[in-house]
C-alpha cells in the first residue's frame, strides 16, 4: 500500500478569482462578512460561497487507487476525468474508489464545492481543511487500507499489542505470506517483533491477528503521552515486500458500574470541553500546530479532555496524542433531525470508515453516536437506528464505551397523550418540560435509547445525577454542562461515582453560533485568541489547582466579569469586587488599606465579593487555608499605552509538517503591566514568511485592512506561515503611539 501526498499545488476558482494554494485550505476563512445574509449568525456571517479545487493525479496502471479527503468544509461532488464518483457531505475521513480511472497520462480531480448560511449551527469554512491523499494497492496481494488495528491486552503482568489486519490476495494464484509485525517505540528502536506465514487462496481477503510482545512498555497516559507505532510488512514470494504502519499506545479502558471509568487500571474522571473544527484565525484550516496550542492551553486550565462533534482530523488526534488530552468523538452532528432550518437533508453513517480513522489513537477515550440528538425520544424511529449504529461500532472496535446524548426535548402532543397527561398546551416550552417531569417522561422515552449504548450521555441534566443513582445501575457522561453552573455540575458530578466526566460545552470561543451582529461565540473558557478569560481561572480551582487567588471586577454596564481596575466614568462609586481563590478566607487590601474579609472556600462557591469604591491604584487580595496564607493578588490601574510585547507560541518552525507561527501581542504601559483598556491600531508586517490571520478577540471585529487589526483587552494576534527558502522569519508590530517591536522564527527544513 502506497500512500501519494496530494496535499501541494492545488488550483482554487471562487468568486471570479483564480489562484494557487496547498492544502490545507479554507476559502473563506478570511471573507468579507455581510451582516444582512440570511441565518448568518450560524456561521459569523459569511456570506454564501462557491468554490472549486482542481488538482492533476498520476496514472496508476495497476492496482486499486483511492481517493481519502479529510476535513471536507461545505457540501459539493467530487469528480475524476469529469465523471462523477461521489458526493461531500461531512467533515470526517471520506474515501473514493477510483478503480481503473487513473489508466491514462493526463487525470484531473475536481472538487466543487458550496457553503450555505443555515446549513451548520456553527462555521464549517469552504474548502479542504484537512488534507487528501491518494491510497494506491497492489493488484497482486496488499494490506487493506486502515485495516491495521492494534489493541493492548495484559495478561501475567506482560504487556502485548495485539495486531489486527486484513490482507488481499488479488492474483489467479494462491500465495504463501510472510507477515511482520515490528513496534517501534517514540525514539524508533525496535520494541517488540512477531513473524507469522499466512497462504492465501486466490481472491481470498482474510483477517489476521499477530500478538506482539511490548518489552518495557510504557502506557500512554496524560501525564505520559507516550505513542508506539506498529509496522506491518508482507513479504511476497519474489522478496518484495508492503508495508502499513499505525501510530498506537498501551492503553486499557474498562467500565465498572458502581465505581466508573476505569484508565489502566486508574479510576478517572474525564474533565473536559467542546472545542470546535474551526478556529478564529485560521477557519476550518486543521494544522498539527495549532491543534497542540489550542490543546495545550486547555489542558494548562486543568482539563484532561475534549469533546469533538463529528470525527476531527489526523492533525487534532496526532496533537491530543501528543499533548495527552482524552478525546471524546461524537460521530454525527445530528441523527435525522437537523439543528438548523436546512441541515437534515443530508447525514453521512459510514459508521466503519469513521471508527478505522480514530481507533488506533490512544486520546480517543469515548465514542459518541451524535451531539444531543431528538432521536433518543424515539423520534424519527431513532430507537432503532441509535441501536444499529452501536453496533456497527462495536464490531469496528470494542475497546472503548459508547455513547449517545440528550437533553430534555420539549414534549410532543403524542409523547403528552401516551403519558396519560389530559392538558397538552402550554403556555411556554419551559413549562410544557416541568408538566412532562410529573410523567417521568424523559426517563420512559430515552429508555431504549441508552439501553443500545454503555454511558447516557446527559446534555445539562447534572440534577438528575443523584435521583439516577437511586433508580438504576447505569453509567452517566456530562456530555454538555455550561459555564454558568460550574460548580453545581462538577460538584455534582465529584459526589456520584457513577458519573464517568463532565464536558464544559465551550472550552474556546470558536466562529459561527453568536448573538446578533457576533461573528464568534463568546462562552468560551479562552478567548478566540487563546488567551484564559476570568472565567478559566475559576475552572483551574474548581478543577482542583491549589494556592490561587484572582481579582475580577463586575462591569457596571455589560455585567461581564473583566479583570480591569480602570473606571474613570465611575469614580468614587461602588463597584463588585470578586475574588476567586481556592482558600477559605480572602482579605482585600485597596493601596494597603484593608477593605475587608470574607468568606471563600466551597461553601461560597470560592468566591468571595466585596463593594469597594473606584479610585484609581492596587488592589491586593490575600487568601487564606486554615489561616496560613496560601495565595496572593494584585489589580493596579494601568498607565496610558507606550510600548508592544510579542510571545511567540513556538519559536521553532518545522516547514515539512506545515507549522505556522502564533504571535501574541499585547499593549502595554511603562511598567510592563497590560493596558485592557487599550483598542490601538496595529499593523503587523513580516519578511521570511507571510502573514496567514491578524485578528482579536473582539466577537464584533471590524477590519479595514488584512495587515491591520485593533487591539481587544489590550491585545491581538498575528499568525505567519515561514517561506521554506528562509532560515528565519521576522515579524513586525507597529502601533499608533507605540514602540514597535519585533519577534524572529527559525525555520527547519
Amino acid at each position: 500500500m502506497k500512500s501519494v501526498d496530494l496535499n501541494p499545488h492545488w488550483n482554487v476558482s471562487t468568486g471570479g478569482e483564480q489562484y494557487e494554494c496547498d492544502l490545507p485550505h479554507d476559502v473563506t476563512a478570511s471573507a468579507v462578512r455581510d451582516y444582512s445574509c440570511a441565518f448568518g449568525e450560524y456561521n459569523g456571517y459569511i456570506p454564501a460561497a462557491h468554490a472549486v479545487f482542481r488538482k492533476a493525479l498520476p496514472q496508476v496502471k495497476r492496482g486499486v487507487a483511492e481517493l481519502v479527503l479529510s476535513g471536507v468544509c461545505g457540501y459539493g461532488s467530487v469528480f475524476v476525468n469529469d465523471e462523477k464518483i461521489g458526493t461531500l457531505n461531512g467533515y470526517a475521513e471520506t474515501k473514493f474508489f477510483l478503480n481503473d480511472m487513473l489508466g491514462g497520462l493526463h487525470n484531473m480531480l475536481r472538487i466543487e464545492l458550496i457553503s450555505v448560511p443555515g446549513l451548520s449551527d456553527k462555521y464549517t469554512g469552504l474548502g479542504i481543511c484537512g488534507g487528501a491523499r491518494l491510497v494506491v494497492s497492489d493488484e497482486l496481494a496488499d494490506i487493506d487500507y486502515r485495516s491495521l488495528f492494534v489493541k493492548t491486552v495484559v495478561e501475567s503482568g506482560r504487556v502485548y499489542a495485539d495486531t489486527e489486519l486484513s490482507v488481499y490476495n488479488g492474483g489467479d494464484t494462491g500465495l504463501k505470506l510472510l507477515l511482520e509485525c515490528t513496534a517501534l517505540n517514540a525514539r524508533g528502536k525496535r520494541a517488540g517483533k512477531k513473524q507469522r506465514k499466512i497462504f492465501l487462496r486466490a481472491g481470498q481477503s482474510k483477517s489476521v491477528t499477530v500478538r506482539v510482545r511490548i518489552n518495557n512498555p510504557y502506557f500512554w497516559s496524560p501525564d505520559d503521552p507516550y505513542v508506539y507505532s506498529m509496522a506491518a510488512r508482507i513479504v511476497m514470494p519474489d522478496g518484495t515486500d508492503r508495508t502499513a504502519t499505525e501510530p498506537f499506545g498501551l492503553v486499557t479502558r474498562t467500565l465498572s458500574a458502581t465505581r466508573g471509568f476505569y484508565v489502566n487500571s486508574d479510576n478517572t474522571l474525564l474533565m473536559g470541553a467542546y472545542i470546535s473544527h474551526a478556529d478564529a484565525a485560521l477557519g476550518g484550516v486543521s494544522l498539527f500546530a495549532s491543534e497542540k496550542r489550542r490543546l495545550e492551553s486547555l489542558k494548562a486550565i486543568g482539563y484532561n479532555a475534549v469533546h469533538y462533534v463529528e470525527c476531527p482530523t489526523d492533525a487534532a488526534l496526532d496533537a491530543c496524542d501528543a499533548v495527552g488530552m482524552y478525546a471524546y468523538v461524537d460521530l454525527f452532528a445530528h441523527l435525522v433531525t437537523g439543528k438548523t432550518p436546512f441541515d437534515d437533508i443530508m447525514t453521512d453513517y459510514t459508521v466503519g470508515d469513521k471508527i478505522k480513522a480514530l481507533r488506533n489513537h490512544p486520546s480517543v477515550t469515548v465514542y459518541g453516536i451524535a451531539d444531543d440528538v431528538p432521536e433518543c425520544y424515539d423520534r424519527n424511529g431513532g430507537h432503532a437506528l441509535i441501536r444499529a449504529i452501536a453496533g456497527e461500532i462495536k464490531n469496528a472496535d470494542g475497546t472503548r464505551p459508547v455513547t449517545v446524548s440528550v437533553s430534555e426535548q420539549v414534549p410532543t402532543t403524542r409523547e403528552l397523550e401516551e403519558a396519560g397527561m389530559h392538558k397538552l398546551h402550554f403556555d411556554s416550552d419551559a413549562a410544557a418540560i416541568t408538566s412532562a417531569r410529573e410523567k417521568n417522561i424523559f426517563d420512559t422515552l430515552t429508555a431504549g435509547a441508552f439501553e443500545a449504548v454503555d454511558v447516557c450521555g446527559f446534555n445539562y441534566l447534572f440534577p438528575l445525577y443523584e435521583a439516577e443513582k437511586l433508580k438504576r445501575d447505569r453509567l452517566i457522561l456530562g456530555s454538555r454542562t455550561s459555564s454558568e453552573r460550574a460548580f453545581d455540575s462538577l460538584d455534582a458530578t465529584e459526589k456520584n461515582s457513577r458519573v464517568i466526566g463532565d464536558f464544559n460545552d465551550c472550552g474556546i470561543d470558536y466562529p459561527g453560533g453568536g448573538k446578533l451582529n457576533e461573528i464568534i461565540t463568546t462562552s468560551g473558557d479562552l478567548d478566540a485568541i487563546c488567551c484564559e478569560k476570568p472565567q478559566a481561572v475559576y475552572k483551574r480551582i474548581l478543577l482542583g489547582e491549589r494556592n490561587i487567588a484572582y481579582i475580577t471586577v463586575v462591569d457596571p454596564d455589560s455585567g461581564e466579569v473583566t479583570d480591569m481596575w480602570n473606571w474613570p466614568r465611575y469614580l468614587g462609586q461602588k463597584l463588585t469586587v470578586n475574588v476567586y481563590t481556592s482558600g477559605d478566607v480572602v482579605a482585600l487590601y485597596f493601596d494597603g488599606r484593608l477593605v475587608g474579609r470574607k468568606l471563600a472556600g466551597k461553601v461560597n462557591r470560592h468566591i468571595a465579593s466585596f463593594e469597594v469604591d473606584y479610585y484609581p491604584g492596587t488592589l491586593e487580595a490575600v487568601a487564606y487555608f486554615k489561616g496560613t496564607e496560601c495565595a496572593r493578588a494584585a489589580l493596579k490601574s494601568a498607565g496610558s499605552p507606550k510600548a508592544l510585547r510579542l510571545a511567540a507560541y513556538e519559536k521553532n518552525l518545522s516547514v515539512s509538517r506545515g507549522d505556522v507561527g502564533f504571535v501574541t501581542v499585547e499593549v502595554c504601559d511603562r511598567d510592563g503591566s497590560l493596558v485592557p483598556y487599550a483598542m490601538r491600531e496595529l499593523s503587523a508586517s513580516v519578511t521570511g514568511g507571510t502573514l496567514v490571520a491578524f485578528i482579536n478577540a473582539d466577537p464584533m471585529l471590524r477590519k479595514n485592512a488584512f495587515d491591520r487589526c485593533p487591539a481587544y483587552g489590550g491585545r491581538a494576534l498575528a499568525v505567519i506561515r515561514p517561506d521554506p527558502a528562509e532560515v528565519k522569519t521576522v515579524v513586525k508590530i507597529t502601533g499608533d503611539g507605540l514602540l514597535s517591536s519585533k519577534i524572529s522564527f527559525k525555520i527547519k527544513n
